[in-house]
């Protein structure tokens, strides 16, 4: 018979308490495959993720709207450790890019950038140097937004936003023109943008549509996800039992399709003020 040698080990994540918490711009290295850029119009600034700056906003909008995570793979966070460690789980992997979203406030939307106030959060992740793809995910969007979360009085709830205010057609749209554009329009010159969600969120591929996104199908049994997510069929039985399992709605834009038509459509729905 035989013998094979394998000394696999999972890794076991390590993170310091609160990391990069106190780290300045200047210091955070974002280790990611592709230039780190800030993208802006002329109503939203999309910054990378940067804790020190962005962590405590991010924990106020996600506490006082819990909706906003029913459907990701992390629960409400209670703690600044926990946004650190997510921002951090994402900064390990080089494919992976979090943004935080900063807007025009909802009654000045002629304010000049340094009024601009924090509006929730995307992120490049699955990107691929070699296979020349990335996609659109994590998207946490916060409204109403008229004043900064700093300003704002102690448990003030701040409301599930709707999907068609500027700010997702903004944000959304600078991301699809800097993983579609080409590089001589400023862009990464990839050659996919995709889009996934969990199939019961028929917000987010609502939304993803409206974009110009085309369905490509629904993939059965994609994803683990934590016990008590929304989930389309139950845990097998045996390891993780008691979680279920996610099938996945698959969106994509090609290269050519955007050149030939969802650029424009983009670029549109960007400019719209009504």
């Amino acid at each position: 018979m035989s013998t094979f040698t394998n000394s696999y080990k999972a890794p076991a994540a390590s993170f310091p308490e609160n990391v990069h918490l106190d780290t300045a711009e200047a210091d955070y290295d974002y280790n990611f495959m592709f230039e780190p850029k800030t993208l802006q119009s002329d109503r939203v600034v999309l910054r990378p993720f940067l804790p020190s700056r962005d962590a405590q906003h991010l924990l106020s909008g996600i506490q006082a709207n819990p909706e906003l995570v029913e459907y990701v793979g992390c629960g409400v966070w209670q703690t600044l450790n926990e946004v650190c460690v997510w921002a951090e789980q994402a900064r390990r992997h080089p494919g992976e890019l979090r943004y935080s979203v900063y807007s025009a406030p909802l009654d000045r939307l002629d304010a000049p950038v340094e009024d601009y106030v924090f509006a929730g959060t995307m992120s490049m992740i699955e990107s691929s140097y070699d296979n020349m793809m990335s996609e659109i995910g994590w998207i946490f969007i916060l409204t109403p937004f008229q004043a900064s979360l700093s300003a704002l009085p102690p448990g003030l709830a701040l409301s599930l936003t709707i999907q068609r205010t500027h700010v997702l057609s903004n944000a959304c749209g600078l991301l699809m023109h800097r993983i579609l554009d080409s590089v001589e329009q400023g862009g990464l010159g990839l050659r996919r943008c995709q889009w996934k969600a969990n199939s019961l969120n028929k917000k987010s591929g609502a939304a993803a549509e409206r974009l110009g996104f085309v369905h490509e199908g629904i993939i059965k049994a994609w994803i683990v996800v934590p016990e008590g997510k929304p989930s389309a069929h139950v845990g097998r039985p045996g390891r993780l039992e008691k979680c279920g399992q996610r099938d996945t709605w698959m969106a994509g834009i090609t290269w050519y399709d955007w050149e030939d038509k969802t650029r424009a459509h983009v670029d549109q729905l960007m400019a719209r003020r009504k």
